[in-house]
């Protein structure tokens, strides 16, 4: 569950990212009960077994069964911060007419290493950032050069405006804020966050300064490409 809104005391409507459905709407009456059935099910972040009903294009839950709660993302803010991050940008951009079956793994592969402490924040905040953009069609070109075509195995230059590399030999040396100078260990990295498969996806590691240059990228390509700045990844970077 991504997102959630209050419906006068006692019940709410939340925002489920689904397999198939993409993210739907769900009208959940009286889960703030004490003795309700949904509540744990239904509360933010959970991923949970719905069976529903839908009456007039509104869905409702019949029944709910929760899978798993990732209850330590509670007892943490940075972690929480980054999730709600992620989940605003999939309540952003994912409406409900299309198959989200990659993005929802993302979405629950992320959450599990967030909760469980097993990457950086920093680093699982990127992977996600670059991955999402590239199941959502907006993937960045960084494996060719944009003026020789060659394959790039050098350090190279970035647009993040234009999603594009240029090799060390074609880079004009124009330069602005928005053109960044990529390490090979960087470029590497990219590559490794877009094709891999999704056992595979979280197992590399980067160095600190290599990092600082890879959240770089991966938040303004967010930023420029979605037309957006996102008030929860402003909080999340004020608590970091």
């Amino acid at each position: 569950m991504i997102r959630e809104r209050t419906v006068g005391e006692t019940s709410k409507f939340i925002d489920v990212l689904t397999e198939n459905l993409g993210v739907i709407e769900i009208n959940v009456r009286g889960c703030k009960k004490i003795n309700s059935k949904n509540c744990a099910a239904a509360q933010l972040f959970a991923y949970s077994r719905f069976c529903l009903n839908k009456r007039k294009g509104m869905y409702y839950i019949n029944s709910a069964e929760p899978i798993n709660i990732f209850y330590k993302l509670r007892t943490d803010l940075q972690k929480l911060s980054l999730a709600s991050y992620i989940s605003e940008l999939v309540s952003y951009v994912v409406g409900n007419e299309g198959n989200g079956e990659n993005i929802l793994k993302l979405f629950l592969n992320t959450l599990h290493f967030i909760s469980n402490d097993e990457r950086p924040l920093e680093l699982l905040k990127s992977i996600f950032e670059i991955r999402f953009m590239s199941e959502i069609g907006l993937m960045p070109n960084v494996f060719t050069c944009k003026d020789c075509s060659e394959y790039v195995v050098e350090a190279a230059y970035f647009s993040i405006n234009e999603g594009i590399i240029s090799c060390a030999n074609c880079y004009d040396g124009y330069t602005d804020d928005n053109i960044k100078k990529v390490p090979l260990s960087v470029l590497y990295a990219l590559r490794h966050i877009i094709l891999s498969e999704f056992d595979k996806l979280y197992n590399f590691k980067i160095s600190s300064e290599s990092q600082e240059i890879l959240s770089s990228i991966t938040e303004q390509y967010i930023i420029i490409h979605l037309e957006r700045n996102f008030n929860t990844l402003n909080f999340y970077k004020s608590i970091v």
